[in-house]
């Protein structure tokens, strides 16, 4: 199943410009940020995490109190908060707010977005991408997969600058722009789902390609619902490299992210539904990622997700 962003179907598709933000203690409140404009030292590696955080169960203020405790205690383990970009997505409206009145994540992160109202019209959950306050953002936007969703999916799109160690190896420069695209395909099989799975996974590679922003290169992560025969060989003939693939041979269940908690599990068998995956040029590195997630519940030993989650490190 081929997909081009010149085709008809896409031509509804466009970029929304989004600000992000830091929390400021003077006023008490999140302000948003003009864009790399704090002169900082660039970072040359980042962590990655993407974790699909399930919308549809209860409770869900409770579950996102305990996402961000299994963060910060046993992702990040609770030492000095290194660079990392964290993509989340199925966040419901009245989980963002979990967010947004965290101490660790206003003490540490730029949010975006702020609110639910840069999420498709109706939709009560979305993607929330959080940027550790060290790294340098060039810009962030929201791209809506309508028509080619049924399910109000998005690409949250975010720019961060980094500095190569070797700048010889990227034609001499300095500072790269490295774009970060957090996203959450059409789930399921039914209807046109495979179909509209493949055109979103089409448009964030032609994301990746835009002239202008001119990212040098960058990564898709989130939830693939990869659940397709032809999932794997979507990600590499768009020219996307794989990281997990090679370690997977072994033992594909160590790279499972879904159905772990699944009450009917010769229906929906365990399944690696989460990826990130990258554009090789230059030097650009990403490691193997890590899954996380399987003992994180909450204080009342409720599953705070039915997706486990991913942790790797782009460098450059």
């Amino acid at each position: 199943m081929s997909y081009h962003y010149d085709d008809p179907t896409f031509q509804s598709h466009r970029l929304f410009s989004l600000k992000f933000y830091a929390y400021n203690n003077r006023r008490n409140q999140w302000k948003h940020c003009k864009r790399d404009t704090e002169k900082r030292p660039l970072h040359h590696d980042v962590s990655i995490i993407t974790w699909n955080v399930d919308f549809m169960n209860r409770r869900v203020e409770d579950r996102m109190n305990g996402v961000i405790d299994h963060l910060r205690r046993v992702v990040l383990k609770g030492r000095t908060l290194k660079p990392c970009v964290i993509l989340l997505q199925e966040v419901h409206h009245n989980a963002l707010g979990v967010l947004l009145a965290h101490p660790w994540i206003r003490k540490h992160f730029f949010i975006t977005p702020i609110d639910e109202q840069k999420w498709p019209h109706s939709a009560t959950y979305g993607n929330v991408t959080l940027i550790e306050r060290s790294i340098t953002i060039h810009e962030a936007s929201i791209l809506f997969y309508e028509p080619t969703t049924a399910m109000f999916r998005t690409a949250l799109v975010t720019d961060i600058k980094l500095a190569p160690l070797q700048p010889e190896l990227y034609e001499g420069r300095r500072d790269l722009i490295i774009r970060i695209i957090n996203t959450h395909l059409e789930s399921t099989m039914e209807a046109r789902s495979p179909e509209y799975r493949a055109a979103q996974l089409a448009i964030c590679v032609e994301l990746l390609k835009m002239e202008v922003p001119a990212a040098y290169g960058g990564i898709i992560g989130g939830d693939f619902n990869a659940i397709d025969e032809d999932s794997a060989e979507q990600v590499r003939a768009h020219g996307l490299v794989d990281p997990y693939e090679s370690s997977e041979l072994s033992d594909p269940t160590k790279s499972h992210t879904w159905g772990f908690h699944e009450k009917r599990p010769s229906q929906f068998p365990t399944c690696r539904m989460d990826k990130i995956v990258f554009t090789p040029r230059g030097d650009i590195m990403v490691e193997s990622p890590e899954v996380f997630g399987q003992d994180a519940k909450t204080e009342d030993d409720e599953w705070v997700s039915d997706h486990y989650g991913l942790l790797t490190t782009l460098s450059v």
